[in-house]
C-alpha cells in the first residue's frame, strides 16, 4: 500500500493550541500566533508539549458549561465524562479515527475514554432523535452531530442546538475562514462538498448534464437517491436548477420530481444512498451512473479505476458538513475537544493514520477550510489535489449558497411528494 505519510516541519496544533491558550492566560503573554494570509484568521500557536503540561493555576474558559477551568480541572472533567458519542456518516476510516482520538485523549490528558461513533448516509434520524429527547426533557442522545448544514439549520430553528463558540477548548476555530463558520453554534469540517454524478466515461461518454440521465441507453443503469435526506435534496436542487426551477418553491420542485419520475425513473436500477452499495454497483458494471457525493469518484480513481469520473452539474449548490452540539449533550467537554481535534490539520489531512489507502484518505478529506491547511497536502497528492477539489475562491465564487430555512420549508413538501411517487 502506498504510504500516506508526508514529513512536515512545525509542531502539532492538536494539544499545542490548548496549551498556548492556557499559558497565555497565566502569564498574559506567550507564543506568538503563526502568521496567516490576511484573508484568513490567525492560526493558533503551536507547541510540542501537551496541554497537560500547562501551569496548574492557568484557566481555560468553557462557555458551554460557563466555567473557567484549570488544566487539572479539565482532566478531572474528562475523566468524569468518560464517554463521547459522535454521529456522522460512515467512512472506511471510522475504526482508525476512533482509535486515533482515544489515543490523543490518553496521550494529552492521561485519561482512557469510551468513544461511540455512529455513521449513516441517512442522517435525518439524528435530528429526529435529538428533537424527541429535547421535547421529552431528556439528555441529548449525542454529544456532537456532524452532518450536512441543512440539519443544523433545522435543529437551530427547533431550538435544540447549544452555543459553544468561541471556546478555549476549540482554538482551531482560528484556522477556519469565516465562510465556513456559523458561530456561536456550528463550524464546518468540510469545505468542498456537493452532490454530482459519478459515471463510467467508457460506457456512458454522452453524459454532460443531469437531464442526460434520461437517455434510454442508460436503461437499468442508474441509481437515484431515495427521498427523505439531503442526498436527494442536493440532487433535486441541481436538477431543478437545470430545469429552471427554484428550490425555494415547493410547487416548482414537485415539477422537478415529476420530470425525474417520467424521464429518469425508467432507467433506475435502484434507489439508494448507500456508499458501499453504490460502489459495488459501479465496480461490477451493474450501473453506469450514480448521483451521489463527490468523494466516490476520487476513491475509485485511487483504486485504479480511471474510467469513473465526475459530472459536475452546471449549477451546483455547496452542501458542506457542520459540527454542532445538541442542547443537553451528556459530555460537552469531550464534545468540544473532539471538534477541535477534527479541525486540526493532522486530522483534516490524516497523512499519518495507519492502514488507510489513498482512496480512503480522499473520502475523508473534503477540501481546505482555510489557507493554513495548504502545507498539509501530502506529496503523493500535490500534483492533482487542485483538480480534485475546488479551491476556496472557487467555492466562494462558482458554487451557489443555499437558504437553508427556505430549503427546509420547501423540502418538507416536495420530499414527501417524491416519496408518494415511489409508493412510500
Amino acid at each position: 500500500m502506498r504510504s500516506l505519510r508526508k514529513p512536515r516541519s512545525g509542531r502539532s496544533r492538536l494539544a499545542g493550541g490548548l496549551a498556548a491558550i492556557v499559558l497565555a492566560s497565566a502569564a498574559c503573554s506567550g507564543g506568538t500566533a503563526s502568521s496567516a494570509p490576511s484573508s484568513a484568521p490567525s492560526a493558533p500557536s503551536s507547541a510540542s508539549s501537551s496541554a497537560s503540561s500547562a501551569p496548574s493555576g492557568a484557566t481555560l474558559h468553557v462557555p458551554i458549561v460557563n466555567q473557567d477551568m484549570t488544566m487539572e480541572q479539565l482532566k478531572a472533567a474528562i475523566a468524569k465524562e468518560g464517554d463521547l458519542i459522535v454521529v456522522n456518516w460512515a467512512f472506511p476510516t471510522d475504526d482508525v479515527m476512533e482509535q486515533e482520538f482515544k489515543n490523543y485523549i490518553k496521550d494529552t490528558y492521561g485519561v482512557d475514554i469510551n468513544f461511540s461513533y455512529e455513521g449513516t448516509f441517512a442522517p435525518s434520524v439524528y435530528l429526529t432523535n435529538v428533537s424527541a429527547a429535547h421535547q421529552g426533557g431528556n439528555p441529548a442522545p449525542y454529544d456532537v452531530v456532524a452532518v450536512e448544514e441543512n440539519y443544523w439549520a433545522d435543529a437551530l430553528a427547533n431550538e435544540v442546538v447549544d452555543s459553544f463558540l468561541p471556546s478555549d477548548l476549540v482554538p482551531n476555530q482560528a484556522l477556519v475562514v469565516d465562510q465556513f463558520q456559523r458561530a456561536p453554534t456550528a463550524i464546518a469540517f468540510q469545505a468542498a462538498t456537493f452532490t454530482a454524478v459519478t459515471y463510467n466515461k467508457s460506457t456512458a461518454p454522452f453524459l454532460t448534464k443531469l437531464t442526460d440521465l434520461a437517455d434510454p441507453r442508460l436503461k437499468g443503469k442508474v441509481t437515484m437517491p431515495p427521498p427523505g435526506d439531503i442526498t436527494a435534496g442536493g440532487f433535486f436542487m441541481d436538477l431543478g436548477a437545470e430545469l429552471g426551477k427554484d428550490y425555494k418553491d415547493p410547487g416548482q420542485m414537485q415539477e422537478a420530481v415529476d420530470w425525474a419520475m417520467t424521464h429518469i425513473a425508467p432507467n433506475v436500477l435502484k434507489y439508494t444512498s448507500d456508499y458501499a452499495e453504490i460502489t459495488q454497483l459501479l465496480e461490477s458494471g451493474a450501473i453506469d451512473a450514480a448521483p451521489f457525493w463527490t468523494g466516490i469518484s476520487r476513491a475509485e480513481r485511487w483504486k485504479g479505476r480511471p474510467e469513473f469520473t465526475l459530472l459536475i452539474p452546471p449549477i451546483t449548490y455547496s452542501i458542506n458538513g457542520y459540527m454542532w452540539v445538541p442542547k443537553g449533550a451528556p459530555h460537552p467537554i469531550l464534545a468540544q475537544i473532539w471538534i477541535n481535534w477534527r479541525l486540526s490539520p493532522e486530522v483534516q489531512f490524516p497523512n499519518d493514520w495507519p492502514g488507510i489507502t489513498p482512496g480512503d484518505w480522499s473520502l475523508w478529506n473534503e477540501g481546505m477550510l482555510g489557507p493554513s491547511y495548504a502545507s498539509s497536502v501530502p506529496d503523493w497528492y500535490e500534483a492533482t489535489y487542485a483538480t480534485d477539489y475546488p479551491t476556496l475562491d472557487q467555492m466562494a465564487s462558482s458554487f451557489k449558497t443555499v437558504d437553508w430555512a427556505a430549503y427546509n420549508a420547501s423540502a418538507d413538501v416536495w420530499q414527501d411528494y417524491y416519496a408518494e411517487k415511489l409508493g412510500q
